[in-house]
């Protein structure tokens, strides 16, 4: 579960091509919309809203399509 505030990325695979944009490098969580969407599995999903850095925008996206940024971080200790 993500919080606002924390430092995201999309997942490395399983994104439609079209989400992706060099300038989404990561994104920090602005807003979250608990439980809004029905997942294919039973469970509900939130609505994040992303700002996308260095891009300066923001997306609203379900989280199943992001990371944490942390991921990366641990993955080279």
């Amino acid at each position: 579960m993500f919080n606002v505030g924390d430092l995201v990325r999309f997942k490395s695979s399983g994104i439609v091509r079209s989400r992706y944009n060099p300038n989404k490098k990561f994104g920090i969580i602005v807003e979250i919309q608990r439980e809004v969407f029905d997942s294919y599995d039973g469970k509900r999903e939130d609505l994040i809203h992303v700002k996308w850095m260095p891009w300066n925008k923001t997306e609203r996206l379900m989280a199943f399509y992001l990371e944490p940024m942390e991921k990366e971080c641990e993955n080279k200790k």
